[in-house]
C-alpha cells in the first residue's frame, strides 16, 4: 500500500498495517453497537482513518469524534468517540447510531465531553501492565487488527 504521507509509510509493515498502536474497545462502546452490524473489521479500517488524521472532529484533549459507516453511507452510520494520541494507544470508548440522535442539537454536551477528556487523561496514562489488567477484568477488549 503506497501512500505519500510519510508518517503513515513509516507506521506501516509489509502488509500495510499499523505497527506499534494497540486498538482497544471499552466495554461501554461494545454494550451501545450490540445490535449494530458494526465488525472489528470497520474499527480497524477506522484506526487508519484516525491515526494519519482523518476524522470528523479533533474534541481536544485527545477525544476524537469519528464516524463509520453501517452498510448505508456515513448518512445512515454511527457516530463513535476514540480517545487517541500520537504514541498512545486507540481506545473506542463511546458512540451513538446517528438516526437516533437529536436533530440539529448538539451531540456531545460539555459536561459529557469534560467527563470524556477526565477518562482519555486516565488511559493515556495507563502503562501496558494496566492495560492487561482491564483486558483481564472485562473493562476492555483488544482488537488484533493485524490477524485474518
Amino acid at each position: 500500500m503506497k501512500c505519500s504521507n510519510h508518517y503513515y509509510n513509516s507506521r506501516h509493515n509489509e502488509k500495510g498495517l499499523f505497527m506499534g498502536f494497540t486498538l482497544y474497545v471499552h466495554k461501554r462502546f461494545d454494550r451501545v453497537f450490540k445490535k449494530t452490524r458494526l465488525t472489528d473489521s470497520v474499527l480497524c479500517y477506522a484506526e487508519g482513518d484516525v491515526i494519519t488524521g482523518v476524522f470528523e472532529a479533533d474534541l481536544g484533549g485527545g477525544v476524537i469524534k469519528k464516524r463509520l459507516a453501517l452498510h448505508q453511507g456515513k448518512r445512515g452510520g454511527v457516530r463513535t468517540v476514540i480517545f487517541f494520541r500520537q504514541g498512545t494507544n486507540l481506545v473506542y470508548y463511546d458512540g451513538w447510531v446517528k438516526n437516533l440522535s437529536r436533530k440539529y442539537a448538539r451531540e456531545i454536551d460539555e459536561d459529557q465531553l469534560d467527563t470524556y477528556r477526565d477518562v482519555a487523561r486516565m488511559f493515556f496514562r495507563a502503562n501496558s501492565e494496566v492495560m492487561s489488567l482491564l483486558v483481564r477484568s472485562g473493562m476492555v477488549r483488544e482488537v488484533k487488527c493485524n490477524e485474518n
